[in-house]
């Protein structure tokens, strides 16, 4: 019996061994099993990105479709769901027996898991009747995403110039690669000043400046200003029109590290030079006077300093002022009629002299003449238009006549009529003569014929009477010597 029992058992285990062989036979043990595998990136929105695949494990040939998905966390996942079939030749969605899917995870997020439940079948689509559960980790997730800034703001922004302060050039650019942040500026001030000499002195009068700004959708500038053609000083401001000094007094406000390139903030926040440049050859304080006369003999004259303050000194006959002119401006001062020379100086120093003279748009005296038999009459019309009166003096042979003719009225002189034909008025003050003419009417009755002729036949009378004298006295000469022979 005891030998029966044991042959019946050697045969069961000899089956159970024969199942057993069968099946590791046909069931390799890991190749229905599907692998699950993650990667995560920090994007630039703060979250991470996590790209799953899971893999069917390719079972000679058969494929598996997914029955259950479990996230954690529990954001959806973007390519994989269930019913995806994994296929060991392709699924039309990856490589060869892989589905992908995407999903979005806060940049907190320190651990992911996806874990899959696949069930498996042949080719012909039969049920193997085997189904699996897997599960893989996201590798990346330090939990340390955070989001990208797509601008820098005002604050942290920082910038790189150029500066040709002797052109009046600048430019001025905003470093990174990002723009400052919407609704948000940055200006910068070039500006040029008058001063008193190729250094640092004062006081300086702003000549010209310009602004401009660095905003979202500006990353570059470029100033320019008028430099002076004198002594001058250009500054590159760190800001706008608010920051503009004028005048620079010697005890006022300087720019100091607003300067762009300064060591100091906000200055140091732009790489370059410094922003700050002192030149020119001549003095920009430049006294002049000019005169402006009138038809009325009066003048105006005309003072201007330059870009300095100046005071002047005006001199002429009963005229002894000063007049003060501000920086940049002109001041003008009239002399009546009759100063005769104007003298202009500054600080003791000429600066001008002039004396009145008719301006060529005022009207010039004329005459007329009328002649008689006994008379030259000879009348000086003046031009009106404010000219002050005119004094003359007419010549006529041997005789003067003073004559003065005044708002735009007519004055005669009258000359007794001899032989001589031309009259000459010449005008005090003025290298101005006019001349007329005296016209015989020849209506005048004629004299005798006295003068040289009567005085030639006289002299031929004398000369006869003289040689009839002379004739007697030869004769009776003659008769006497005649008788005493």
């Amino acid at each position: 019996m005891n030998r029966t029992l044991r042959r019946l058992l050697s045969l069961a285990g000899g089956l159970l061994l024969g199942m057993l062989a069968a099946l590791v036979a046909v069931s390799p043990a890991a190749a229905h099993q599907t692998r699950v595998s993650g990667a995560a990136v920090c994007q630039p929105d703060g979250t991470y990105e996590i790209t799953w695949q899971v893999n069917n494990g390719s079972w000679e040939n058969r494929y598996a479709q997914i029955t259950k998905l479990v996230a954690r966390p529990q954001e959806p996942i973007d390519g994989i769901k269930v019913g995806s079939a994994i296929s060991a030749d392709t699924d039309g969605n990856g490589p060869k027996g892989v589905v992908t899917g995407v999903q979005r995870v806060p940049g907190t997020t320190t651990s992911a898991t996806l874990t899959v439940s696949a069930t498996w079948f042949e080719r012909n689509g039969d049920r193997t009747g085997i189904s699996s559960t897997d599960s893989g980790h996201a590798a990346g997730l330090k939990g340390t995403c955070r989001k990208t800034p797509q601008c820098v703001g005002m604050a942290q922004a920082t910038y790189k110039h150029t500066f040709d302060g002797a052109k009046g050039r600048a430019t001025i650019e905003l470093a990174g690669d990002l723009p400052l942040c919407k609704d948000q500026k940055q200006e910068f001030l070039l500006v040029s000043y008058f001063a008193p000499s190729a250094e640092a002195s004062w006081p300086q009068y702003a000549h010209d400046h310009h602004i401009a700004a660095i905003d979202a959708t500006h990353r570059k500038v470029e100033l320019k200003v008028d430099v002076p053609k004198c002594y001058t000083q250009i500054d590159l401001v760190w800001g706008g029109k608010s920051e503009l000094i004028t005048p620079m007094l010697a005890k006022g406000k300087r720019y100091g590290d607003k300067k762009l390139g300064s060591k100091g903030k906000p200055g140091n926040r732009s790489a370059g030079p410094l922003g700050a440049y002192n030149g020119g050859a001549v003095s920009c304080a430049q006294p002049k006077a000019t005169f402006v006369p009138a038809c009325d003999g009066s003048v105006t004259v005309h003072l201007s300093g330059g870009r300095y303050p100046v005071t002047f000194r005006v001199t002429a006959a009963g005229v002894d002022r000063a007049a003060e002119v501000p920086a940049g401006k002109s001041v003008k001062l009239q002399l009546p009629a009759g100063t005769g020379p104007i003298v202009v100086a500054e600080r003791g120093k000429e600066v001008a002299r002039y004396l009145w003279s008719r301006p060529s748009t005022c009207g010039l005296p004329t005459m007329s003449t009328e002649s008689t038999c006994t008379e030259l009459k000879v009348t000086i019309t003046h031009p009106g238009q404010g000219m002050p009166p005119m004094e003359a003096v007419a010549s006529y042979g041997t005789q003067d006549r003073k004559i003065t003719a005044s708002d735009g009225r007519s004055e005669t002189v009258v000359f007794a009529a001899g032989r001589e034909r031309v009259v000459n008025v010449v005008f005090d003050g003025d290298d101005y003569k006019l001349i007329g003419e005296y016209e015989d009417p020849g209506t005048c009755e004629k004299l005798p014929a006295t003068g040289a002729m009567t005085a030639r036949i006289s002299l031929i009378g004398v000369l006869m009477v003289a040689f009839g004298a002379a004739l007697i006295i030869f004769v009776r000469r003659r008769k006497t010597s005649t008788d005493e022979r």
